[in-house]
């Protein structure tokens, strides 16, 4: 009984690749034209069964292309018994990975590999030698490409042109200008929404929270479809991403990541204080100032400490600071035990009643850099609201007069500071005059030869570092005259905020973080035998107002 063996006959794969790289305006690297040119080389050498693989629009960079990996499905299946390219770029740009299947894979499975304008034929030895260098070549084609169209993007993106793929949640591609961003009227009331809960002192779990209960969208899409249960569920990551993302007050931040290589998937992320912003690109969510203290806050806010979980929810989170070091003041609280219960009534103390505040610095690193500066969250909590409720008082007893006695008191405050200004103001206008005689005098005396050129450098930089120094803080000083010829708004505004306060009976972080820019907590000390703790509150808008 004899066996007859049965055999297939194997096609020949015309592999066609073309991307952006390789510009779309170039005939000659066409699909339709490497179509052509593989199917006539085929034919006059009697490869009549062949099939077209074709990649278009995928870089020659990586090989994770479908029509490539389905090509080498069917090699591994023992369909393809040669492979035709119409040069060895179009098989890839890489030359460790296109060096590898010429050289290991193609010759492992008894595939011939042909590159027709390359002259490559891998029946013939002489011309695969230099193979390896024609790949060099088209790698470093490659790389070259990759720079230049980075450098591109780079440069469009430093110029406030968005690059980008998806543009960010609140904001859309305008029609006109696809490098320009506009609201998108649909998702940016959301961000509104998400800046106001903050200014609020909101933290990111709470405003997740408030926007799953108000079931806010979180995409795009309609609440109908598959993302179901999915479509409300706000996490605390993606509120954080918002909170700290210029775009939204009408910045351009140019890139968050660097690539370690043309090669690699693995991107470095760029630390937030070494962003590049490009301000005033597109219409802003919200405003610049708005944005500013929204990171004051979140970067005021402490960190919270493994194994002090307190139950007091704390309130005064971003606002409360050490009057002597300046760090943010931490809430502890003391541990359950016999005290815990009231010894009049046998009830659980309240959480509040048990939270107290210690300066930051102290906790981590001791008495000798900062005492503790305690206090009592409770009395805190009573000390605060009751400075509130005599100042909404006062505005709703009479509204004018107190208008007048916040302008009268801003004033005089402002004037010594505008005279203090001027002065430095003067001060450094005239150093920066006589900086510029020094320029003069040792420029004249380098000429005459007095002055070495190594001497002359190193006097003419630290001249240069001080000028640019006063010049810095000449601009600070403008700033802050602009803003003492703003008193009369900010009083106006903070007499609005107050009068919203009249009916209040207990805190939050609403009315926190509405009036309190933040609250100063002194040193304990004795005084004639009593212990005495000062605590300045710094009002929003009208800075401290106490006697």
């Amino acid at each position: 009984m004899s066996r007859k063996k049965q055999v297939y006959e194997k096609i020949t794969a015309l592999y066609c690749r073309i991307s952006l790289d390789d510009g779309g305006d170039n005939e000659s690297m066409s699909i339709s034209n490497q179509k052509s040119m593989l199917r006539d080389f085929a034919e006059k050498n009697g490869m009549f069964r062949y099939e077209y693989y074709v990649d278009d629009g995928y870089t020659g960079r990586n090989f994770n292309r479908p029509a490539f990996q389905r090509m080498i499905a069917d090699i591994e299946a023992g369909k393809v018994g040669c492979v035709i390219t119409k040069d060895l770029s179009r098989l890839g740009r890489n030359y460790i990975e296109a060096g590898s299947y010429i050289e290991i894979f193609f010759p492992q499975h008894k595939v011939r590999y042909i590159a027709i304008t390359d002259g490559v034929d891998s029946l013939t030895r002489q011309e695969m030698d230099i193979t390896p260098f024609k790949n060099i070549l088209n790698d470093m084609y490659s790389r070259d490409i990759s720079k230049k169209v980075l450098a591109g993007r780079m440069a469009r993106s430093r110029q406030g042109k968005f690059c980008g793929g998806r543009p960010p949640f609140g904001l859309m591609r305008d029609p006109q200008d696809k490098g320009h961003l506009i609201l998108d009227p649909e998702t940016a009331p959301i961000i509104r929404k998400i800046y106001d809960y903050a200014l609020d002192g909101m933290g990111s779990m709470r405003i997740a929270k408030r926007l799953m209960e108000e079931k806010i969208p979180i995409t795009q899409v309609r609440a109908n479809t598959e993302f179901g249960a999915n479509y409300y569920a706000w996490g605390v990551t993606r509120i954080c991403h918002i909170l700290r993302n210029p775009f939204y007050k009408g910045a351009h931040l140019v890139c968050r990541t660097h690539q370690k290589g043309i090669r690699s998937n693995t991107y470095d992320i760029i630390p937030r204080d070494q962003w590049e912003v490009i301000e005033g690109c597109h219409e802003a969510i919200v405003t610049p100032e708005e944005w500013q203290r929204v990171q004051e806050l979140i970067d005021g806010r402490p960190t919270i400490m493994e194994g002090n979980a307190c139950p007091y929810y704390n309130i005064f989170h971003g606002i409360i600071y050490c009057a002597t070091c300046g760090k943010s003041m931490q809430v502890r609280y003391e541990k359950v035990g016999r005290t815990d219960r009231n010894r009049f009534t046998g009830k659980m103390r309240e959480p509040i009643d048990r939270a107290y505040y210690i300066c930051q610095t102290y906790n981590r690193m001791g008495c000798k850099v900062c005492s503790s500066h305690k206090i009592e969250a409770r009395d805190l909590y009573d000390l605060v609201l009751k400075d509130i409720q005599e100042l909404a008082g006062q505005a709703m007893k009479d509204a004018d007069a107190f208008y007048q006695r916040l302008s009268r008191r801003m004033e005089s405050r402002y004037l010594a500071d505008t005279d203090g200004l001027h002065r430095e103001r003067e001060r450094l206008q005239s150093r920066n005059q006589e900086i510029d005689d020094m320029f003069l005098s040792l420029y004249t005396d380098k000429a005459k030869g007095i002055l070495s050129e190594q001497r002359f450098l190193k006097l003419t930089a630290a001249l240069e570092q001080e000028q640019e120094g006063n010049q810095c803080r000449l601009r600070e000083l403008s700033d802050m005259e602009r803003r003492s010829s703003e008193q009369e708004s900010d009083v106006r505004a903070f007499l609005s905020e107050i009068r919203q306060c009249a009916a209040i009976t207990e805190l939050d972080e609403t009315v926190l973080h509405r009036l309190i820019h933040k609250i100063l907590v002194g040193e304990v000390q004795k005084v004639d035998g009593q212990k005495v703790q000062e605590v300045r509150i710094v009002y929003n808008f009208v800075g401290e107002l106490s006697a």
